[in-house]
């Protein structure tokens, strides 16, 4: 995600007061088999789920994370923080949620909880033990109603329904189920790579965005029916406006998509996105889908990434949207691709989709920033955060092997898991060298591909390419490193 916007209103209140005062991932993967109905504001669906037990151990309980409950009445970890409450409940307090009506295992009902600390964990016991590498099916009633929210679930103020975190999905695996509780600053996702076949109905009115690519379609009494696939993703979303404009091009042999609503520059923001497309596939790897889709749309931070989709906030200045429709495609190689549990290692995919974005304007000159005027701006704002922390309470934490429970801000959350992030590799480049550098990260994203990332990976790309670092990451890693 794209925080464009929040550093720039936070580092100005805050300096107004400080004046004052698969790789490992390839091979067979679970499945999801979504058909979804959209009509006012609700969402019913059924998935059909097959889950591959990919572990070392036999699994006797399924958790699938259900995101959509952050949005309810009286959640004990509301989707946005009190400070954003403002503009991102646009007609005022507005709730959602998600109700599972059935889960079935064949054509017995089964049974099923609702736990975790917010009723986010969808819990469901298993029949009979699935061993390593053998499957389960399940089929999972549910209905999601919706919030009038700018957010990455939610009907915005501009009307489109945006369909992201929307479904029950598994929890990622790290020595049992990991459950991810939604925390407002931050990704708070967590979830395995997986095949997706998903079915949508919706008024005929709407254009549709969505993750993957479309297998079918079919309109019938004033409804249209849309089917899409997409293989190797963590997630899928989509997003509903019957006002979209549209475009597409191709980055060499993927196609990009862009729909918009309010972008005076669109062919510049769609010169931007495959520019984007060809820049990180040759510095990385190859683009890991055939297609990606460029939305813009009602959102309260500056854009949200998911695999083969990427939202762009329509509140963006026109100078931004440049900026942000870069970070947002960096993720589909940090996080879509090589993955990470946003939770527990923020800054794996934010801090290299951010120093992504400056490599992309390194690479393409003319576009209005340079690298070296990107780092400076970077440091600039980091030591402006040192200094105020340090200043309002005597001491500054800038450790990045935390999570995101243990940030105190959504300053402080930015500051590290982006700038600070950022910079690291900036050093680690001039450190290594740019031969080395490059070497490294391809590396890092071959050996990652599809799977889920630690730290100690991206250390560990590095060394095995040779590159000496000598404790520079641990440096970065536990604060004791001076910028």
């Amino acid at each position: 995600m794209k925080k464009i916007s929040i550093v720039i209103a936070v580092l100005c209140a805050f300096c107004a007061l400080f004046a004052v005062g698969c790789g490992k991932g390839g091979g067979a993967r679970s499945r999801y088999e979504m058909t979804l109905v959209y009509e006012d504001g609700v969402l019913e669906g059924t998935m059909d789920f097959t889950y591959l037990n990919n572990t070392e151990t036999a699994i006797k309980e399924l958790k699938f994370n259900l995101f959509p409950n952050a949005y309810r009445q009286g959640a004990k970890y509301p989707a946005v923080a009190v400070s954003a409450s403002a503009g991102a409940y646009y007609a005022g307090k507005s709730y959602g949620g998600i109700e599972i009506e059935s889960v079935k295992i064949g054509d017995t009902e089964a049974e099923f909880s609702i736990g975790g600390e917010d009723e986010n964990i969808l819990v469901v016991p298993l029949l009979k033990e699935v061993f390593p590498d053998e499957k389960y099916d399940l089929t999972v009633e549910f209905c999601v109603n919706i919030a009038k929210i700018n957010h990455r679930l939610g009907i915005t103020q501009g009307g489109t329904v945006n369909l992201g975190n929307f479904y029950p999905v598994l929890c990622g695996y790290d020595n049992g189920f990991y459950e991810c509780v939604y925390y407002s600053s931050g990704d708070p996702f967590f979830s395995e790579c997986a095949d997706y076949e998903v079915t949508l109905t919706a008024d005929e009115k709407y254009t549709v965005a969505a993750s993957g690519e479309r297998v079918k379609s079919e309109t019938q009494n004033g409804k249209t029916t849309q089917t899409y696939r997409l293989k190797n993703a963590r997630d899928f979303a989509f997003a509903l406006n019957e006002n979209f404009e549209t475009m597409s091009a191709k980055a060499g042999d993927v196609t990009v998509n862009y729909y918009y609503l309010k972008d005076s520059s669109p062919v510049k923001s769609m010169d931007f996105a495959v520019k984007a497309v060809g820049t990180f596939s040759s510095m990385f790897g190859e683009y890991p889908y055939s297609s990606l889709s460029v939305v813009e749309t009602g959102f309260n931070e500056g854009g949200m990434e998911y695999p083969a989709l990427v939202y762009i906030s329509d509140r963006l200045d026109a100078a931004s949207y440049g900026e942000v429709i870069v970070h947002e495609t960096a993720h589909q190689w940090w996080y879509a691709s090589v993955g990470n549990n946003e939770v527990e290692s923020p800054f794996l995919d934010e801090g290299l989709a951010e120093y992504s974005t400056v490599l992309f304007y390194e690479a393409n000159e003319g576009l209005g920033m340079t690298r070296p005027q990107m780092i400076e701006a970077a440091e600039m704002t980091y030591r402006t955060y040192y200094n105020v922390y340090d200043q309002l309470f005597g001491k500054v934490d800038t450790t990045m092997l935390r999570s995101l429970k243990d940030y105190s801000s959504e300053y402080e959350y930015v500051n590290i898991a982006y700038i600070k992030s950022c910079l690291m590799f900036e050093h680690l480049r001039q450190g290594v060298g740019d031969e080395m550098f490059f070497k490294c990260l391809k590396k890092y994203y071959a050996d990652n591909a599809y799977a889920v990332a630690k730290p100690e990976d991206l250390v560990g790309a590095f060394e095995k390419c040779g590159a000496a670092t000598n404790g520079f990451f641990e440096s970065f890693f536990d604060g004791s490193a001076i910028i």
